[in-house]
């Protein structure tokens, strides 16, 4: 079996591996949702923002003008639905996990954002999202300019140099680093950088199996990334699969660079001792 059949249940990864246009953002981050939940049903979370579309399509539509239909949205989705973020949300992956966020309410910047864009642009509303640095954001272009959306302080509205000067207090990278971060960015780097913050807590937390998991997407999504490969090998050893971790091992032995030789045949010959163990 190829690494991509692994997921032929997963419609919209596959789409994102493919890099084809109009993926569902929220059936994809559903699909990795699932890998930590294997009977996941996703239509519970599907007719919440429904439901949300819904109750929100009137108001909407007799708002006016641009930035009262963002207000409104903003007021709905962190009252009626009552979205935010809180600090404790970045010690848990359900807080990466879609349908826990709508459970809960609470998330993390980028998870929150995945549920505001999709209920924004149902109702016509081209919330996009910002992959900024630390804090993932979300954008809309209004007819006063661009103002930027922070669904993990409440949406807390911001002009471009309100955003410019909060990301340089939070990350203390220069302004004119920040300023190119701050355009749209795709669905495909959205589920990367989602991959990315699992990747980093389940690692964080010893969970190879878990890490495993997330990798196996992160390589496949980049397929062109020598880094990933590396790391699908390493991860695969740790995991506890030694015979696949050999061959990982072994193709990145043959273009790896001369500083990390010396440690990839260290995880070699430690894939082979273990690797006889579980025959």
């Amino acid at each position: 079996m190829s690494a991509l059949q692994q997921f032929e249940k997963d419609e919209q990864f596959i789409r994102l591996v493919r890099r084809e246009d109009d993926v569902d953002l929220v059936v994809a981050a559903l699909e990795i949702a699932r890998d930590a939940q294997p009977d996941l049903d996703f239509e519970p979370t599907l007719q919440k923002i429904r439901t949300a579309v819904g109750e929100l399509t009137r108001p909407i539509a007799m708002a006016g003008d641009d930035r009262s239909e963002l207000e409104l949205l903003i007021q709905f989705l962190t009252s009626d639905l009552n979205l935010h973020g809180h600090p404790e949300s970045f010690d848990s992956p359900n807080s990466s996990y879609l349908n826990h966020v709508m459970e809960s309410g609470r998330g993390i910047p980028i998870s929150l954002s995945v549920i505001y864009m999709a209920i924004a642009n149902e109702l016509g509303i081209p919330l996009a999202g910002v992959a900024a640095p630390s804090h993932f954001l979300t954008s809309l272009q209004t007819d006063g300019g661009v103002v930027y959306v922070d669904p993990f302080r409440g949406g807390e509205i911001m002009n471009e140099v309100e955003c410019v000067d909060w990301l340089h207090a939070l990350t203390e990278l220069p302004r004119a680093e920040i300023h190119p971060t701050l355009k749209p960015t795709s669905e495909r780097k959205i589920i990367v950088r989602m991959l990315n913050n699992l990747k980093t807590h389940f690692g964080s937390t010893d969970q190879w199996r878990s890490v495993w998991r997330v990798q196996r997407r992160l390589a496949l999504l980049s397929p062109g990334s020598y880094r990933e490969k590396r790391d699908l090998a390493i991860v695969t050893l740790r995991a506890g699969r030694p015979g696949e971790a050999i061959d990982l091992l072994q193709s990145c032995l043959a273009v790896c660079i001369p500083e990390e030789r010396q440690l990839l045949q260290q995880y070699l010959r430690d894939a082979r001792k273990e690797s006889p163990l579980l025959n």
